[in-house]
Order: C-alpha cells, then sequence, then structure tokens
C-alpha cells in the first residue's frame, strides 16, 4: 500500500513539474517575442493583396511598444496610435489603428497569421475581403 501511494505521488510530482517546466518556457518565449518586437523600429517591406501597396507604406516607421500599443511613425512624428497583441499558441500577430487613422494604417487592422520569422523579419498573411494579403515587416 505504501508503495502505491508512493508512486501515486511521485507521478503527481512529475506531472506537476511538466506542467511548471512548460508554463516557465511559455513565458520565457512570450517574454522573447515581445522583446523581439518592441525592441528597435519596423518598416514594411512588402504588402500585397494582388496588388502592391508597399509604397503607401514607405513613409512610415512603427515602433512596438510593450503597453500593446503601435505608433505610426512619419517624418518623425508619431502620426497614429493603434493597439497590438500577439497570439503565440496561434502564431498571429493583431493589429488595430483607430478609424480616424489614415486609410494605408487601417489596412494593416486584422488578425495576421505569421507564416515565418526570426528577430529582423516577419511574414503574415490574412484575407481580407476574400483576397489573401501578404505583409511583410523588416526591422530598421
Amino acid at each position: 500500500m505504501k508503495q502505491i501511494l508512493l508512486l501515486s505521488l511521485t507521478i503527481l510530482l512529475i506531472t506537476g513539474c511538466k506542467k511548471a517546466i512548460r508554463k516557465t518556457q511559455e513565458q520565457i518565449a512570450a517574454s522573447l517575442i515581445e522583446k523581439a518586437i518592441t525592441d528597435g523600429q519596423w518598416l514594411v517591406s512588402v504588402y500585397n493583396d494582388g496588388a502592391d501597396y508597399k509604397a503607401e507604406f514607405d513613409v512610415y516607421e512603427f515602433q512596438f511598444k510593450t503597453n500593446r500599443t503601435v505608433d505610426a511613425i512619419k517624418n518623425s512624428v508619431t502620426e497614429s496610435t493603434g493597439s497590438w497583441g500577439e497570439n503565440s499558441t496561434e502564431f498571429t500577430i493583431t493589429a488595430d489603428y483607430p478609424s480616424n487613422a489614415n486609410p494605408t494604417l487601417q489596412r494593416l487592422d486584422g488578425v495576421w497569421k505569421i507564416k515565418d520569422s526570426n528577430w529582423t523579419w516577419v511574414k503574415a498573411t490574412q484575407t481580407i475581403n476574400g483576397k489573401l494579403t501578404t505583409l511583410e515587416l523588416r526591422k530598421k
């Protein structure tokens, strides 16, 4: 009987430790993702839904902040501030600019599925009005 109790306790501890380790790993990953996103400014290098809109973004730099806001900077001045969020389990990033923001910035609104990335670039897609839209961001 003691052996069964000891075995059950051991299994419970191992399971609990695995969950704690996984949670810690997820927290570290989220922290690293946040640091990669918020460290430095980003440029739009591709915005295409069958038509190329990249030129509209050439005047902007984007600064993502840890408070989940993102500044659209034009000529060294913040033109508009939106919000952003990430979902590391779904591999998505969400952006939302206010309704009074430049329509170019509102093109970034929505949930973007991350297709590929590293510390200095991100490639993402979403379907907007039935069109597959591709977005690529690069660090400045």
